[in-house]
C-alpha cells in the first residue's frame, strides 16, 4: 500500500485544477471522439466563467490568428453551404481553444504524465482492436492465425479512433512516444513495459490494414535514435528495416493488402487530379473543409471525404490565403522548436517533435489522417511541447 501511496503522490497529486482538466481531456482521446469535442466545450464554458477565455488567447504568440483561422474557415464553409465543413470548422475552434489552454499550462512534469498516459491508454486500444477484429473474422469465418486483413473499412479495426487510418496515424505517434520514454528510462523493467507497448501498437498497425503507416517508420525509428547520439542504436535499426523490406519483398504476402497496392495507388492518382482540378478553380479562398466531398462529383472524381494528401488537401480546403494564415499563426511554434534544438534543453523531446512532423509528412502524401481531432490534438501537444522552456512561461 505505501508503494502505490507513493505512485499516487509522484504521479497523480500536486497538478493545479486547470491541469487536471487537461488530463482528463487528453484521457477522452482516447475514447470515441465526440466525447473530446464535449469535453472541449464544457472547457470554453470554464474559461467564459473563469474570464479566463481573453487571458489564455493572449499568452500565446498569434493566438487570435488561430481563432481568426477558424471562424475563416467557418465562414467559406456557410458560404458554400458545406455543412460538413462548417462542423468540422467549429471541432477546429474547439481544439485551437483547448491548444491555447495547453500551452499556458503545460510544464515537464505535466508533459512527461501526458506522454505516460498517452502509452498507458494505447494499451486499452489494442486490446479493444483486437476484440475488434475477433468479432470482424468470426463474422467472415477466417481463423485468427491467418491474420487476414480484408480491404472493406468496415472490415479493418479502427479502435475507439473511428477509422482504421487514423488509428494507423495514432500508432505512429504512440510507437515514437514509447521510444522517447525509452530514451528516458532508467530501470529495465521500463524499458520492457514500453518496448512490449511498442509490439502491441505494431500488431495493431498491422491489423489496421493500412500499408501507409508503416512509410514513416522507415525514417523515424532510425531518425529518432540518431539525434540522441545513440548511433549503434540507429545503425541496428536501419539494419532492422532493410532486413525486413528484404523479407516483404521475397514474400509479399506477409504484408496487409498487398495484392491491390497498384490498384490503389492509381486510385490515389485519380483522387489527386481531382483535387488538383478544385485548387485551380477555387485556388484564393477554398470552400471549407472536405472540399473535396463538394466538388468530387463535378470533376468525376472517385468518392471520399478529402484529398489523401496532406499537401494538396489544405490548399483544395482553405485556398492559398488560408494556407497562409495557418503558417502566420505556426511560424512562432518553429521558432520554439528551433530555440529548443539550439539550447540543447531537452533533445530527446526535440527529437520527438521533428519526428512527429515527419509522421505527417510521409504518411500525408497517401492520406490526410491529421486533420482529425484524436491524431489532430495529440501531434499539436508534441508540436507545441516546447514552449514549457520559454522565458516566459
Amino acid at each position: 500500500m505505501e508503494s502505490v501511496k507513493s505512485f499516487c503522490d509522484r504521479k497523480l497529486l500536486g497538478y493545479t485544477a486547470d491541469q487536471y482538466i487537461i488530463m482528463f481531456i487528453v484521457f477522452t482521446i482516447f475514447l470515441p471522439f465526440y466525447i473530446s469535442y464535449i469535453a472541449m466545450g464544457f472547457l470554453v464554458f470554464y474559461l467564459i466563467w473563469k474570464r479566463e477565455l481573453m487571458n489564455v488567447i493572449r499568452s500565446t504568440p498569434r493566438g487570435i490568428f488561430a481563432i481568426l483561422f477558424s471562424f475563416y474557415s467557418l465562414s467559406i464553409s456557410l458560404a458554400h453551404d458545406n455543412f460538413q465543413g462548417t462542423f468540422q470548422s467549429l471541432g477546429m475552434l474547439l481544439i485551437v481553444f483547448f491548444i491555447l489552454f495547453y500551452r499556458k499550462h503545460i510544464n515537464e512534469r505535466l508533459f512527461t504524465f501526458i506522454v505516460d498516459a498517452c502509452c498507458l491508454l494505447s494499451i486499452g486500444c489494442f486490446v479493444w482492436g483486437l476484440m475488434e477484429y475477433v468479432k470482424i473474422i468470426d463474422r467472415l469465418g477466417y481463423p485468427f492465425s491467418d491474420l487476414i486483413v480484408e480491404n472493406e473499412p468496415q472490415n479493418r479495426i479502427n479502435s475507439t479512433m473511428y477509422n482504421a487510418n487514423f488509428y494507423a496515424m495514432m500508432i505512429q505517434f504512440l510507437v515514437l512516444m514509447c521510444i522517447y520514454k525509452i530514451l528516458h528510462a532508467k530501470t529495465l523493467h521500463r524499458v520492457v513495459f514500453y518496448t512490449t507497448t511498442i509490439l502491441c501498437n505494431l500488431f495493431a498497425l498491422y491489423l489496421t490494414g493500412c500499408r501507409a503507416g508503416w512509410l514513416s517508420f522507415l525514417v523515424t525509428l532510425p531518425l529518432i535514435f540518431y539525434l540522441n547520439h545513440r548511433k549503434k542504436t540507429c545503425y541496428a535499426m536501419i539494419g532492422m528495416i532493410v532486413a525486413g523490406i528484404v523479407i516483404v519483398l521475397m514474400n509479399p504476402t506477409i504484408f496487409p493488402r498487398y495484392d491491390n497496392i497498384l490498384e490503389y495507388f492509381f486510385d490515389r492518382t485519380d483522387i489527386w487530379i481531382t483535387a488538383l482540378k478544385g485548387i485551380q478553380d477555387n485556388f484564393w479562398i477554398g470552400k471549407g473543409p472536405s472540399t473535396y466531398y463538394l466538388i468530387f462529383n463535378q470533376y468525376g472524381g472517385p468518392l471520399t471525404s478529402h484529398s489523401h494528401c496532406v499537401y494538396l488537401d489544405p490548399l483544395l480546403s482553405f485556398g492559398f490565403l488560408g494556407v497562409i494564415q495557418i503558417v502566420w499563426f505556426a511560424q512562432p511554434v518553429v521558432k520554439e522548436i528551433y530555440r529548443l534544438y539550439k539550447s540543447k534543453i531537452n533533445p530527446e523531446l526535440c527529437g520527438l517533435i521533428l519526428c512527429f512532423i515527419l509522421t505527417v509528412l510521409i504518411h500525408g502524401i497517401f492520406d490526410y489522417t491529421i486533420f482529425w481531432i484524436q491524431t489532430g490534438v495529440v501531434f499539436l501537444m508534441v508540436f507545441n511541447a516546447g514552449c514549457m522552456y520559454n522565458e516566459n512561461h
